[in-house]
């Protein structure tokens, strides 16, 4: 590579760094209130997780993708790029409650819209853990 396509490679990468990095790095989940995080998602039975894995495809996967690894069909077109699931350590990180209070309420400053009971999606309590009993059982590692 001749050193004046260096240069215009870093300073592209630069501009990138200096306008998306910031506003990438600057969102942060904030953690679920105490009443959530003590929240234990239900055993789950074949028929539950086979439930999950229609309403996540249903309702996650075109942001999250099917693998849970944030790259679906409408990926490309959010502020904040989607949660990859399957991340290493990521699901084994986040309590029962706190997926439930995201899935639940949303998480602000993301296109991640509340899908709980009373929001436009109106998911139940049981559909929201069945959905977290599916992404545990796939995504964790």
């Amino acid at each position: 590579m001749r050193i004046g396509t260096k240069i215009l490679v870093a300073v592209i990468v630069g501009a990138f760094l200096l306008t998306a990095g910031p506003a990438l790095a600057a969102h942060k989940t904030p953690e679920a209130p105490a009443d959530y995080q003590s929240k234990k998602a239900p055993k789950a039975k074949k028929k539950d997780l086979k439930k999950g894995k229609k309403y996540y495809e249903k309702k996650c996967k075109k942001c999250h993708g099917s693998k849970g690894d944030g790259k679906g069909s409408s990926a490309d077109d959010l502020k904040i790029p989607a949660t990859a699931f399957n991340a290493p350590g990521y699901m084994k990180s986040k309590s029962d409650g706190q997926l439930f209070w995201i899935t639940e309420k949303g998480s602000k400053g993301t296109d991640m819209e509340a899908f709980g009971p009373g929001s436009d999606v109106n998911l139940s309590e049981k559909k929201i853990w069945q959905i977290i009993n599916y992404m545990r059982k796939e995504f964790t590692k």
